[in-house]
């Protein structure tokens, strides 16, 4: 039997960016599901601002950030029916520590069956940023299928 989630978090390091473009591509292509999608962040100290260029990305794909600031993953963000997808092995392994041995933590790239990982594009070009957000747009609508048309048990 296929698992339903109720909820589903991405996370990144710092929540300004990759985790904010999956969140806003999920949120448009799940809008009548009965699913929450949010976003975190590993290291968040105080609320910071979604980087201006992600926000660029974003509204050139017709699509808007769903919140103006950071926040970060808290143990009490998990339910029993929460996905968490990563960008990185290492986020990976930093979002468990903190979630514990119940919380259901991949990379979104292992979850939709692709290779790497979303390297953050800190620092790069408006370009660097697009092709970050093409890699993540396509990973999230891959992890869609699989949460939503899979036949797979």
């Amino acid at each position: 039997m296929k698992k339903e989630y109720k909820k589903l978090i991405f996370v990144d390091t710092d929540n300004t960016c990759r985790s904010i473009m999956a969140e806003a591509v999920m949120k448009a292509i799940c809008k009548n599901k009965p699913i929450t999608v949010c976003s975190r962040g590993l290291v968040v100290l105080f609320p910071e601002p979604i980087n201006p260029k992600a926000t660029a990305i974003l509204k050139g794909d017709g699509l808007v950030p769903a919140k103006t600031g950071t926040e970060e993953l808290l143990p009490e963000d998990l339910t029993e029916d929460t996905l968490v997808l990563t960008m990185t092995a290492r986020e990976k392994k930093k979002a468990a520590e903190r979630l514990g041995p119940k919380a259901e933590v991949h990379v979104l790239a292992e979850f939709s069956g692709a290779e790497g990982e979303v390297e953050e594009p800190h620092g790069g070009t408006l370009a660097n940023y697009g092709a970050c957000y093409e890699y993540i747009d396509f990973l999230v609508k891959v992890a869609y299928e699989k949460i939503y048309n899979s036949e797979e048990e």
